[in-house]
């Protein structure tokens, strides 16, 4: 009577190996390391396939910087006029040479200044035009104790020739002068008795 677990059924081909053939049973052990290699490689491939795992990065927020202020910078100021009363601004800073000269040129935003402070370092009587000037403006000037000199309304100057463009002098030498746009509150404020200040550092936020 035939072993089951150890003689080949009568359908088994010849070649197939039994587990007491020897050589058979090598066959059969190649066979399944085989199948085992081929099973662990892909294994490993379709790992490799796999994404990297995602990296979470801390969410941040930032305010952008004012163009201007980056380029001229920013000074706290006060206007007290002869009652007493406090006028708070934040105004971009010129007072180099070439900021000076460049001023307000082109701009149409004041990005939330009041407006443009020039400062120089001895008085002068100096006036200004309104070259590639967009913004209708109204210029204050003031002494160097803050003491109010007098204003003027500027209008933008069409001209592509500066030498065209009106000047606008102030009545008397200036250390300090203020632009806003024309019809600004703080225009208001450029009238007999109203001091400057200028204590310095940054504007209130």
């Amino acid at each position: 009577m035939p072993d089951p677990l150890l003689d080949p059924p009568d359908w088994a081909p010849s070649w197939l190996p039994t587990v007491d053939d020897v050589r058979g049973f090598r066959i059969l052990r190649w066979v399944v390391g085989a199948v085992f290699a081929a099973g662990l490689a892909g294994c490993v491939a379709e790992s490799a396939n796999q994404p990297a795992d995602p990296v979470v990065e801390e969410a941040t927020t930032t305010v952008p910087e004012s163009a201007l202020a980056a380029r001229f910078g920013a000074v706290a100021a006060r206007l007290v006029d002869l009652s007493g009363q406090v006028l708070e601004l934040c105004l971009l800073l010129a007072d180099t040479e070439e900021e000076r000269a460049h001023g307000l040129m082109q701009v149409t935003d004041l990005e939330g200044h009041d407006g443009m402070l020039f400062r120089v370092e001895q008085p002068v009587e100096g006036a200004f035009y309104m070259y590639r000037t967009v913004l209708p403006l109204t210029i204050g000037w003031f002494a160097g104790d803050g003491a109010f000199v007098s204003r003027a309304d500027m209008a933008p100057c069409a001209s592509e020739d500066p030498a065209a463009c009106e000047r606008y002098p102030a009545a008397a030498p200036w250390t300090w002068a203020i632009e806003v746009p024309q019809g600004s509150p703080v225009a208001a404020r450029f009238a007999e008795g109203t001091f400057l200040q200028v204590p310095g550092g940054a504007c209130p936020a």
